[in-house]
């Protein structure tokens, strides 16, 4: 019964960080991933509707809340019981020494955890650890494990097979096994793009546009590039010590989220992969890790959540359909609502702008090529193919968002060659604070 309680208040703590204490993080990738959930539920097909650089099992997954109740709280509850179920496993195999995740998710400002198709990855991952611990001769559901990770992100679940081929290869019946696990959710997703037409749009997304993306949003060497360095380093060498253990060469596979944006948000993932690898080492005193690390998870939380109050003036976006619960700067909100309402006076409009995608969701409008406009985003070539889709448009207002198109910032990955097209070939009818609207007739 004290178990049950630990992870109902591990969910309840979770929630807090999403809905409370964390909610900056909830901009960008997280919502455009509520966005794909929600254009499921509208019946739109991913990369044939709506462009998506990841295979779809989380969009899927998010939708089935959404079903019931399609609000970004739900979406929320459904992640926070995720995170609940992964430390569930976690702590099947590290014990009380799990709390020392949970605090390095705290102390990289909950990036970690963020509500994205990478958070999926990392969950089945560690299902994939408990069950090479626990139950190694269940070769098909490791398998099937296996393909779901490959289904959540597919440059990082490809890799999650490869501890099964270095340590079994020459066991070719378990190996074999596995093998075929793996084919069966990935057989069930080439069915589904199939019968939906969307094969090619797919192959385009996901594999021909890693081409655009790695070469428009790699940012060159960081410091994140050195501390991933290390950080792998130290890996290897755990995992050459530890060669008898297959998990620890799952872990080291975790370098993989950081390819190819060596980011603040993606090298904290990483270090989850890490910690969790040094977990087994901390043999001395393990109640004292546990304790430690949920004490000042809490503490560092609450400071994160009294210093974002301070900052940012937090309010419930109350009047913005699908997005009644979230919690938001009030800068922020009070900007979006002036924006959507001179969105509203054009009838027959397109958006070139972040904004976008919260506008179009709370609006119910489909779900498009253009709601991410972001470098890489299109597939081959994808810049000149979204050109071509403008050029069909008849008798439109294209409202550009100006302050992404004149931000310079090496992070900064909207796409401005599609924006540079539209300005230079059509005329500009109106202006409004950071927005200039053009005319195709």
């Amino acid at each position: 019964m004290k178990k049950w309680i630990r992870y109902f208040i591990i969910f309840i703590f979770v929630f807090c960080i999403y809905e409370f204490f964390g909610f900056p993080n909830m901009y960008g990738d997280p919502i455009n991933n509520y966005m794909f959930s929600h254009a499921i539920v509208l019946n739109e097909v991913p990369y044939l509707d709506f462009n998506m650089i990841s295979t779809p099992l989380y969009a899927f997954l998010m939708a089935i809340g959404l079903l019931v109740f399609d609000n970004y709280l739900m979406f929320v509850i459904e992640q926070s019981l995720l995170v609940t179920i992964m430390f569930y496993f976690l702590f099947s195999l590290y014990g009380r020494k799990s709390y020392l995740v949970l605090l390095v998710i705290c102390l990289f400002a909950f990036f970690g955890i963020n509500a994205t198709y990478n958070f999926l990855a990392l969950f089945f991952l560690v299902i994939l650890l408990y069950l090479e611990k626990k139950y190694p001769e269940k070769d098909y559901l490791i398998g099937f494990i296996i393909g779901c990770s490959i289904l959540s992100k597919h440059t990082i679940g490809l890799l999650f097979f490869l501890p099964s081929l270095f340590y079994y290869f020459k066991d070719i019946r378990k190996l074999s096994k596995r093998i075929i696990g793996t084919i069966i959710p990935c057989a069930i997703f080439f069915i589904y793009l199939l019968i939906n037409d969307a094969v090619y749009p797919f192959i385009n997304l996901c594999f021909l546009g890693l081409f655009d993306f790695s070469s428009k949003n790699g940012n060159g060497f960081s410091i994140y590039v050195l501390l991933s360095i290390i950080l792998f380093l130290i890996q290897l060498f755990i995992t050459i010590k530890k060669r008898k253990d297959i998990r620890n060469c799952y872990l080291i596979m975790g370098i993989a989220f950081m390819i190819p944006l060596f980011d603040f948000q993606h090298f904290s993932i990483y270090v989850i992969c890490f910690v969790i690898q040094l977990l087994p080492l901390l043999q001395y005193k393990q109640d004292y890790f546990g304790i430690l690390g949920a004490v000042c998870s809490a503490i560092v939380s609450i400071f994160i959540f009294i210093n974002y109050c301070i900052l940012l003036k937090p309010v419930f976006s109350t009047e913005i359909s699908h997005f009644q619960y979230s919690l938001v700067s009030r800068f922020d909100y009070t900007k979006s609502l002036e924006a959507y309402d001179f969105f509203d006076q054009y009838e027959n409009k397109l958006l070139l702008t972040y904004a976008s995608i919260p506008y179009d969701v709370s609006r119910d409008h489909p779900i498009t090529y253009f709601n991410i406009l972001m470098n890489g985003n299109f597939g081959y070539d994808g810049s000149q193919q979204m050109i071509e889709k403008i050029k069909d448009m008849n008798k439109i207002y294209i409202i550009i968002d100006m302050e992404q198109y004149q931000n310079h910032s090496i992070h900064n990955q909207f796409d401005k060659t599609i924006v540079k097209y539209v300005i230079k070939h059509y005329e500009k009818v109106d202006s409004w604070r950071d927005f200039d609207v053009y005319y195709k007739n």
